[in-house]
């Protein structure tokens, strides 16, 4: 009995891989993606590359997806952007350039996603008045997209036997797999707002569009465009602490996502100084609501430029009772890099007020 559970569960992996890439039906795969995508924006939009005080950002964020089943989908990501040409553009402009990595594991390495993306991006401060500054920004990403299918962690009707199935025997199929590689564009824009103690932000990008073809197996398939709306605020609260708002939708053909939640911010320091050694310490709370799928709570810390965030996706679509309201946890982290004068330069459009809790990006 422990033999066929194992098998058939197994078998249900390779199914679902093979559907996901389009071998049994004509679908569309979805992109791999984040329930904190605000800890990933890069992925978000590429016209948040290098917006953020300082003068280098790392990042990554990490998900299991599924822990219920016996191989988790596993997905990582990692980023490093700067802002660069102080002395050469505006003093409230910023010129940036980025480099994102993703990959996606199913089956326990049966298919593997990768892409590589290098991105730039430029944002030129409109006007500002006593009460905000007003920024437009742009950005570009050019994308390699691998994807490695290995027969070997698959099931095939070949393999099973009136004893049970044997992973020894052969998949009968003429190789052991196959690896599609595809080059893709995205673009996106960003426009906000930033006052003394608040700020708003809201953006679109358009992932894939030049609607790349994959061989897969012998079969082209045709990646469609993803396109995202982001949106959000932060909001100060009392004298230290600092509410986040944001949110997204994205679709793609007949794919759609929506997401929205808010984080409180809870300064527990105000010792924060450009200037100082001392650093602020933030607590942070919050959930997201992923529409009909996932509430998602959060929490995490801030230490003056480190970042680190923990969610977990309480499913709670038709699935439920199959997942048992299982669907995944998140781990985010992110650093920034900044000396006093870059610090302080970037303060002047993307810190609300200099106080602390300050932006860190566009949103949460």
């Amino acid at each position: 009995m422990i033999i066929l559970l194992h098998f058939l569960k197994k078998l249900l992996l390779t199914v679902l891989i093979f559907v996901s890439i389009g071998i049994f039906a004509d679908v569309n795969a979805q992109d791999p993606h984040f329930s904190q995508f605000y800890a990933s924006p890069l992925l978000l939009n590429p016209a948040l590359t290098g917006a953020f005080p300082g003068n280098v950002r790392a990042s990554g964020s990490y998900r299991e997806q599924w822990p219920s089943i016996m191989y988790p989908f596993k997905t990582g990501s990692f980023s490093i952007d700067g802002n660069i040409l102080h002395d050469k553009i505006g003093e409230s402009d910023i010129f940036g350039i980025g480099l994102t990595g993703i990959f996606d594991n199913t089956n326990n390495g049966g298919l593997k996603s990768n892409t590589l993306s290098p991105s730039i991006s430029f944002h030129k401060t409109l006007y500002k008045d006593d009460n905000a500054t007003y920024s437009i920004g742009g950005g570009f990403m050019a994308s390699m997209n691998t994807k490695i299918l290995d027969y070997s962690k698959l099931v095939f009707g070949q393999q099973l036997t009136p004893n049970g199935y044997d992973s020894n025997l052969p998949t009968g199929e003429n190789k052991n797999g196959f690896t599609s590689v595809s080059f893709d564009y995205s673009a996106g824009l960003v426009y906000s707002a930033i006052s003394e103690d608040d700020s708003y932000y809201i953006g679109g990008s358009v992932f894939h569009l030049n609607q790349p073809k994959e061989n897969l197996n012998g079969t082209t398939h045709q990646i469609i465009p993803r396109y995202v709306v982001h949106a959000g605020g932060s909001f100060l609260s009392g004298t230290s602490n600092r509410l986040y708002l944001s949110s997204v939708y994205m679709k793609a053909e007949t794919y759609s996502e929506l997401i929205f939640g808010a984080v409180y911010g809870l300064g527990l320091l105000n010792t924060y100084s450009y200037d100082s050694e001392k650093n602020d310490v933030t607590i942070l709370a919050g959930v997201w609501y992923r529409y009909k799928d996932a509430v998602i709570p959060y929490i995490g810390i801030e230490v003056g430029s480190v970042r680190g965030g923990l969610s977990y996706d309480v499913n709670v679509s038709s699935l439920h009772a199959a997942s048992n309201l299982k669907g995944g946890f998140e781990l985010s982290m992110s650093y920034t890099f900044a000396t006093s004068e870059a610090a302080k330069t970037r303060q002047k459009t993307q810190c609300p007020g200099g106080k602390q809790n300050h932006l860190k990006w566009f949103g949460f």
